[in-house]
């Protein structure tokens, strides 16, 4: 790990001509982190998806890696707090108002992409009405 990769953030706007290669190479270290670790599964491939060098950033390698040290800014700016703290998920939030805007902007309902939050808590609710216990592999 270089220098510029111990705090990303931090960085961003300093290391405009390689801050694309920088997040990449944390990527991999985050995945590289959990294997041959019960977590292993759960992080292979978790980045793959993501193209720190598409156009759709930007036409140049400058103009790519302004928008990806604003997006760190953004996330960094979060008042996420501690996470046992916390009862809103601001992630989450931010996942299904970019999948609104995609949904919309693809002349499609929201619906053909991913369950609203307000609809998934009353299928729950209904899912576990009068039961005293329920039993998952996710709750203890």
């Amino acid at each position: 790990m270089t220098s510029t990769d111990t705090n990303v953030r931090a960085n961003a706007r300093h290391n405009l001509l390689y801050l694309n290669e920088t997040l990449q190479r944390v990527f991999a270290n985050i995945e590289g982190s959990a294997v041959g670790t019960a977590s292993e599964q759960d992080l292979k491939g978790l980045f793959d998806d993501l193209d720190v060098n598409s156009n759709r950033l930007g036409s140049t390698v400058e103009q790519r890696n302004k928008k990806l040290a604003a997006l760190l800014e953004a996330v960094g700016d979060l008042p996420l707090g501690r996470f046992g703290d916390n009862s809103i998920d601001l992630f989450g939030d931010a996942y299904e108002y970019l999948m609104t805007m995609y949904a919309s902007q693809a002349g499609k309902s929201g619906g053909e992409f991913f369950t609203p939050q307000e609809v998934s808590e009353v299928l729950a609710r209904i899912a576990v009405a009068g039961k005293t216990r329920v039993l998952s592999r996710y709750w203890a």
